[in-house]
Order: C-alpha cells, then sequence, then structure tokens
C-alpha cells in the first residue's frame, strides 16, 4: 500500500510538471483513484497501471491510435474519446479488455469493419455524432450488446443492405437513425432501407426503378414511399403486367402500346398516380370506362398517340368522382389526330373548357390534317361551331327555290301540253283518253 501510494504521487508530481512546463496551462489531465480525464493532450509519460477508465476530449490529434491506448493502460475497460478533429481510428493489434468504447463528436466518416476484432469483451461501442456515411456489411460486432449510431451523416443514396444487416436487439437508437441530404433528408434510415430493398426484388423486367421520394401521409402520419418505374423506349407493345408494389409514377414514352385496358383489370395498377404514354398507338379510352384507375389517377399524358375521338360523357363523370380534383390532376392531350366534326367537335369542346385548369397542353390539341379542310391543324378549342357544323347561305336555298319553281313551270307545261293533244285527239278520232277510261 505504501508504494502503491509513493507511485501514485511521484506520477501526479510527473504529470503536473509534463503539463506545466510542456503545454500550455489550460490542458490538464485529472487521475481519480482508476479513473484519468485528459483535456486536449495525453502525456507522453508512464501511468499507473490500474487505470481502468480514461476520457480524453478535445485531443488536437487526427488519427487516435488504439495500439498505443492499449499498450499505455493494459486494464483499461472503458475509454471515452469526445470531441475535436480525429479522422480516422487505428485497431488495436492485440487483445485488449475495453468492454466500453465510446468515439463522440469526431470526424469520423468511415470505421473499420475489424474494429473490434480484438476486443474479446466489448459490450458497449457508441458512434454517435461523427460524420459516418455508412458502415461495411461485414463489419464485426462480436460480443457486443449495446451499439449507438445515432446523429451520424448517413447516406441514403448508397447501397443500404448493411443497415438490414443489423441487429435489432443490439443497436439501441436503431429507429432514431435518420438520412443525411436528399433525396430523403430527415428521413427514417430503416425504413429506406426496406424500401430500396424491395423496389430492387420486385423492379419490372426491361425497367428502371426507384424511390422518387418519401413522405408522410396526412391523415395517419404513417411513412409512403413514392416509386417511380421508368419504361421509356423499351420496345414494349402492351402495358407491363406487374409492378413493384405501391409504384406511383410510370413512364412508358415512346413505345407501341395499343391497349389500356389493363389500367381496369389490372391490379397492379390500382395505387398507381401518374402515368405517361406519350408518344404510343393509343387510339381510344373506352376501354377505361368505368375503372377505378380514371376515378382516381393525378396525371394522365397521351400526347402524340393516335387519338381521334374519346368517350368524352366517361371522361368527364370520372372527373367530376375523381379525388385528386381540382388541383392535382393533369392531363395531356396533345399532338394526336382530333377527328374535327359536327359530332364530336361541340361536346369535346365544352369538356376542353370545362377542365382547362387540368388539361395542360390546350394549344396542341388540334384537329387531324384533312387535305382541303380548312381546320385541318387548328386549335380545337378555338374553333367556332359554323367551322364544324356547315349549314347552307341565303343564297343557296334561294337557288334550290329557283331550281324548284322551273321544275314545277316544265311540269305545267307538259301537262298544258298533254290535255290540249288530248282535246284534239278526242275531236278528231271520238276516243276518250287512255287515263280517262281507266278512272272509276
Amino acid at each position: 500500500m505504501i508504494m502503491c501510494a509513493v507511485y501514485r504521487f511521484i506520477f501526479l508530481e510527473v504529470l503536473y510538471a509534463n503539463l506545466v512546463w510542456s503545454r500550455p496551462s489550460a490542458e490538464y489531465c485529472i487521475f481519480d483513484k482508476d479513473k484519468l480525464k485528459c483535456h486536449e493532450h495525453l502525456p507522453n509519460i508512464s501511468y499507473p497501471s490500474d487505470v481502468t477508465v480514461l476520457e480524453l476530449s478535445d485531443l488536437n490529434w487526427e488519427t487516435l491510435d488504439l495500439n498505443a491506448i492499449v499498450e499505455k493502460f493494459p486494464k483499461l475497460q472503458r475509454l471515452v474519446v469526445v470531441g475535436r478533429n480525429i479522422v480516422r481510428v487505428i485497431p488495436p493489434e492485440k487483445k485488449t479488455s475495453i468492454k466500453v468504447l465510446e468515439l463522440k463528436r469526431l470526424m469520423l466518416t468511415n470505421i473499420s469493419s475489424t474494429l473490434l476484432r480484438n476486443f474479446a469483451s466489448i459490450e458497449v461501442l457508441s458512434l454517435e455524432n461523427n460524420k459516418l456515411q455508412a458502415l461495411d456489411n461485414d463489419f464485426y460486432l462480436g460480443s457486443l450488446q449495446k451499439l449507438y449510431l445515432n446523429h451520424n451523416k448517413w447516406k441514403c443514396s448508397r447501397d443500404l443492405e448493411w443497415v438490414l444487416n443489423l441487429n435489432g436487439s443490439v443497436v439501441e437508437d436503431l429507429d432514431q437513425l435518420t438520412c443525411h441530404g436528399n433525396p430523403y433528408s430527415g428521413k427514417p434510415l430503416l425504413p429506406i432501407a426496406q424500401y430500396l430493398k424491395d423496389i430492387k426484388d420486385q423492379c419490372t423486367e426491361k425497367c428502371d426503378c426507384s424511390l422518387a421520394h418519401v413522405v408522410r401521409d396526412p391523415k395517419t402520419d404513417l411513412l409512403e414511399p413514392i416509386i417511380m418505374v421508368n419504361c421509356s423506349e423499351r420496345a414494349l407493345t402492351e402495358l407491363p403486367a406487374t409492378l413493384p408494389r405501391g409504384t406511383k409514377i410510370l413512364h412508358l414514352e415512346d413505345n407501341s402500346i395499343e391497349n389500356l385496358k389493363p389500367l381496369k383489370t389490372n391490379a397492379a395498377y390500382r395505387d398507381l398516380l401518374d402515368l405517361y404514354l406519350d408518344n404510343n398507338l393509343v387510339g381510344g379510352m373506352g376501354a377505361l370506362e368505368g375503372s377505378h384507375w380514371l376515378t382516381h389517377f393525378r396525371v394522365f399524358s397521351l400526347k402524340g398517340n393516335k387519338l381521334a375521338e374519346l368517350p368524352v360523357y366517361a371522361l368527364d363523370n370520372a372527373l367530376e368522382k375523381n379525388s385528386n380534383m381540382p388541383g392535382a390532376v393533369r392531363i395531356y392531350l396533345g399532338g394526336n389526330p382530333w377527328r374535327c366534326n359536327c359530332v364530336f367537335t361541340p361536346v369535346f369542346q365544352e369538356t376542353l373548357q370545362k377542365y382547362s385548369a387540368q388539361i395542360k397542353d390546350m394549344d396542341d390539341i388540334k384537329c387531324a390534317y384533312v387535305e382541303g379542310d380548312e381546320n385541318s391543324l387548328l386549335p380545337i378549342a378555338d374553333l367556332s361551331r359554323s367551322s364544324v357544323c356547315k349549314f347552307p347561305t341565303e343564297y343557296s336555298v334561294q337557288e334550290a327555290l329557283d331550281l324548284l319553281n322551273a321544275v314545277l313551270a316544265c311540269l305545267i307545261i307538259f301537262i298544258l301540253g298533254k290535255l290540249a293533244y288530248d282535246y284534239y285527239h278526242f275531236k278528231r278520232t271520238g276516243r276518250l283518253p287512255w287515263i280517262v277510261t281507266k278512272m272509276p
């Protein structure tokens, strides 16, 4: 006991001298029984071998070499390093008895997957408040019982398989981890990782799938993924048979799709909100009449197809019932060969006017080209009723009346001539005209 007290006294004297003569006075260490606290500097001196707790704060190091720590403090059980500029941690090469390792408020952007390889008795690891962007998929946990990872810069645009590999019973703050930076800034890390995995597993063949956004349902406050599938320019001749569960946006531009019936019959499209079918071969929308999708869609783009007419009453009825009306619905119908006649056009014009706030390309909705037709390629919304419904002019009516009068005059002359002939014939022969003999 006397020798231990003497050694401790000598250690404190050496430590004090080192701090006074070698370092600025603001830097200091405090030794209390088996616990050593140092601020900004860890003097390079001999330390008592029975130190079990070491707390280092605001060190001016860039690299934390755990080999040096383990060598200086062979009985260390708890190591806390907090604050400042440390960007790298070198794992110990020899076995250590450390049970608690806290590396907090440092500048760590990555951590070695073998950090804990020689921590035979490790129970707690805290990496909170660093700048970590990801962990390796094979990060070694050993005998770890508690892991803290909150308040880091987790990058959710990367592969997040490592998140799904984490043991939820070990990571104490797993539900608190959030994404840093776009596109999912502030969103919980674990659900995002699961969404990305599901999208990858369920993605439509020949298409690209992505998680466009993640929002909260205003009614339930639950997270809702906005999944986007891009099947543009894939030489498709029909709508895809499958989509990732919960797909909200589907791009099918520049294909050869004609039939829209799957929108009504295929349950994969029930939750689809935005559909882009520009530059396909769609010739009609009759198959969508009475469909659930038509009363729930948000964006429907059919630019550059083969539409000549559409069931106006069905579209009007669907929009009246659409839950996304009026603010969210957008429709695009330009670049189609619309038929302009007295039957379809007036009703179509009324619909265009009624939903002018939703139909975003009004000026591109034009009559099909017909040689000699004065309405060819003119915007339908600008056509007058008289230009599509032709009525006879006054001049043509007068001409018809003149023609009728001429015909009647000819008939009168013919009848009078026939009467004169029959009278002359009767006087000469005494015979009545043939038609008179047949009359009762």
